[in-house]
């Protein structure tokens, strides 16, 4: 087994560690060490003491064999505390629930999140520390840092830049372009590009501050 570490303590490390949990059913895979986190949930208690937070992310110091996952929904808190770690030398794991469906001829970058029932389509690329909770269809592209949340669907030639955040249920057409650190909200239908740095809502959806 490899030694796992999960950054963070939100809501999203609880889904996570059941990702892990549920590799661990087909095939043991993974011991899970802990958590690391700044602050957050009581671990301890939310898992009935199976599992806490062994340390601090600032303070932490990676050991010799051990892989993180950074469990981490914000894409501007997953960027920052990713890039911490690894320039500390930590090596990043991608957790791929055993229900995923990925395509032969896609390509994942590292430190990877696919939760249940995740597709992959054919020549779909992920950047680095990119969670999916959906389907990305063929020839999709989604950068580094981006968060796809649950029901979202993510059409043929999409793409996608770094540090976008795509809510629940939302949209987006094919051969759309969504900026670098935008938000698409929640069932939004993305019939248009969205610049760079731009939150849109609605259906069809339009720029809101």
């Amino acid at each position: 087994m490899k030694d796992l570490i999960i950054v963070g303590a939100s809501n999203a490390a609880r889904d996570v560690l059941q990702v892990v949990k549920e590799i661990n059913k087909v095939k043991t895979t993974w011991n899970i060490k802990g958590f690391i986190a700044d602050s957050g949930l009581d671990i301890r208690k939310l898992t009935n003491g199976d599992f806490q937070i062994v340390g601090t992310i600032d303070q932490w110091t990676p050991k010799p064999g051990e892989e993180y996952v950074c469990a981490i929904a914000d894409p501007n808190a997953k960027k920052m505390v990713s890039q911490r770690l690894k320039a500390k030398g930590a090596k990043f794991a991608n957790i791929i629930h055993p229900n995923v469906e990925i395509n032969d001829y896609c390509s994942l970058g590292e430190g990877v999140i696919l939760y249940r029932d995740a597709v992959i389509g054919p020549n779909a690329v992920l950047g680095n520390h990119v969670h999916v909770n959906t389907k990305i269809a063929h020839d999709c592209r989604i950068g580094d840092y981006t968060t796809v949340s649950i029901l979202a669907a993510i059409l043929g030639y999409v793409t996608i830049g770094s540090g976008v955040f795509v809510s629940a249920g939302s949209t987006i057409i094919p051969h759309i372009t969504i900026g670098d650190n935008a938000y698409i909200g929640a069932g939004s239908v993305v019939i248009t590009n969205v610049e760079n740095n731009t939150k849109v809502f609605g259906n069809p959806a339009r720029v809101t501050k």
